[in-house]
Parts: structure tokens; sequence; C-alpha cells
């Protein structure tokens, strides 16, 4: 594949209706990215909106009031002719818009480019052609750094913010995460508590009550010394996957049933032991977990999910006994 790079981002924008396109309830790293490269194609002159499918979280949107970056929901994809995504590669992260992109892009009618840091396969929106993708990246936002030679101060505080959301402030990272983040700190002349303003959480009642909930539907099994917990919770998953390492599991699964019949299941990693044990939630688990049933996946080595149209219950034995063949 032909390395693609900034001037082939130039030409194929160029003269172009160019849409900056953000995943379903849109966060931090994915907003800033589109952010980024929205400031970017300004400096070459080029115009673009940004845009989320139907929902931006609350933390992405008070940024955007913040720093006055507009943005539009329920884009029309025939007013484009190009289509930048970010920290997107899967067609279910395109919530209402999955069916008109997929058709739009079927027609021939928008060019799609995708930047993301996830681990890509067959299944995702860009596994050849054009795009940057980069597994070592801890954010989209890093990836652009990384990718484009121009940085203002505004593009350098959504870097920091993009790379600190992502990483769970520093939870995970890398040597070169960090050295990122603090020459965008340097250069946005902007402070860490600027930045951390943007990714605190103040956590609802509702989601207290599901990690309690998760907490107490936990089913704990031990796989050659290592701690694999599953809970099974409707809403939150993710979060609560992130809170069960919290409590001493190597690997969390939680898996819910939505009313369209939808599963999602969120997976977390312990870093420490994914590291040791040279593990990864989307080769070693969601890849063979797609093959056995289906399904649509996406996510980092220690930080992934799987949706589709099969029972939890289902979900999670199937991916327990992937487990016990890959730990064993």
């Amino acid at each position: 594949m032909p390395e693609f790079n900034q001037n082939k981002l130039i030409a194929l924008c160029k003269d172009k209706r160019v849409l900056l396109l953000c995943h379903e309830n849109a966060d931090l790293d994915s907003f800033c990215s589109a952010a980024i490269m929205q400031r970017f194609l300004d400096k070459q002159k080029i115009n673009s909106k940004i845009a989320i499918p139907s929902h931006i979280n609350e933390q992405a949107q008070h940024l955007a009031l913040t720093e006055k970056v507009s943005f539009i929901l329920n884009p029309q994809l025939e007013e484009f002719d190009v289509a930048l995504l970010f920290d997107l590669n899967g067609f279910e992260q395109l919530g209402k818009l999955r069916d008109k992109f997929v058709l739009r892009v079927s027609e021939e009618k928008l060019d799609v480019v995708v930047f993301d840091h996830h681990v890509s396969s067959k299944g995702c929106i860009s596994y050849k052609g054009n795009c940057m993708l980069d597994e070592t990246a801890v954010s989209t936002t890093e990836l652009l750094y990384n990718f484009l030679d121009i940085f203002d101060n505004k593009m350098s505080f959504f870097c920091c913010i993009g790379i600190l959301e992502d990483t769970g402030h520093f939870l995970v990272g890398s040597a070169r995460a960090f050295s990122s983040f603090a020459t965008c700190l340097k250069s946005s002349k902007r402070t860490y508590s600027d930045v951390l303003s943007f990714t605190k959480h103040e956590i609802p009642d509702s989601e207290r009550i599901a990690f309690l909930k998760a907490a107490g539907r936990a089913q704990i099994q031990v796989i050659n010394e290592i701690v694999v917990v599953t809970s099974e919770l409707s809403f939150y998953q993710s979060a609560a996957a992130t809170k069960l390492l919290s409590f001493g599991a190597h690997i969390a699964l939680v898996a819910g049933e939505e009313k369209n019949s939808l599963t999602t299941l969120s997976l977390r990693a312990e870093t420490e032991f994914k590291e040791k044990h040279n593990f990864n939630l989307v080769k070693d688990l969601l890849i063979p977990l797609q093959k056995e049933i289906g399904g649509e996946i996406g996510g980092h080595s220690g930080a992934a999910q799987w949706k589709g149209k099969v029972q939890a219950k289902l979900v999670l034995n199937s991916s327990i006994n992937i487990l016990k063949k890959v730990l064993r």
C-alpha cells in the first residue's frame, strides 16, 4: 500500500466539500482530533465541517462550547465529497449514519480517509487504501501530532486533551506519549490544570449504581493464575469493565443487551498483566470471537469492544472458552 501522507491528504481535499466525522457518542479524543484537522485544513485554505452522527458526550460538548468549536449533528452526507474519520474505523461506530454512509461509499460518491489508533482488521472501514492507522499511538490526537507538520497553540492544547483522556490520565501510555504530551503542553502555552479541567468526569448516580450492580453480578474465574471477571449490565459496560480492573481483575468483560437485540461486550485488560504476557484483547480474543459468532470489533490491546446480535450470556461463555485456550 502506498504511504498515505500529508501532501496526498491536501490534494484529496483541495476544492472539495470536506466532512470531519467523529464516531457516535463522540469523546474528547475523537472530537479534538477533528478540531485539530479543521485548523490544519484552514491553514491550507480548505473549508471543512465537523460532524457527529447523533450524540456527543458531555466532556466533548463542554470543550466545544468553551473553545468555540462548532459542529453539526446527523450530517447530510450528500453535501460532502470527502469524509475524514477520526478515532473511528468500524461501521457500527457510525450509529444512525451507517446505512447512508455505506450506500454513498458504495456508489463512489464519497472519498473516505480514516485516522485511527485502534487495531485494524479486514472488517474495518479502511483496512487498505487511504488511511493513517497507528496502533502504537495512545490516541488519535497523538497520531495526528506525528502526521501533521503544522501544530499551533490551539492544536497542541487539543492534542494534550486527547492524550490525557485516552490514556486514562496516563494509567496506560508510552515514552513517546509522555514526550508528545510534554512538547504539546509547552507549545500550547496552557497549564496542566487547563487540560485536566476538560478531562475530569463527574460520576452520575446512575453510573455509580451501575458499577455496584456489575460488581454484584460478577462471575470470577482463575485461568492459569489469571483472574478473569465477567458481568452483565445494560448500560455503562465500558466504564464498569474499567472499574472491575481497579477491583483486582486481570481481564474484565461486561456484556449487555439493548432494546434492539444488539449486545455490547466491553473488555479491559490490566496493563502489567498485558505487557508481561504479551496479551492483546483484539488479536487474542476478539478476532477469534468474531470468527466464531460474528459481530463487529474494535479497540486496543487493553481496551476493546464487540457488538452483535447474540445473547450476552453466549458472548461471555464463548469469550471465556477462547481465553481458556489462549491463557493455557
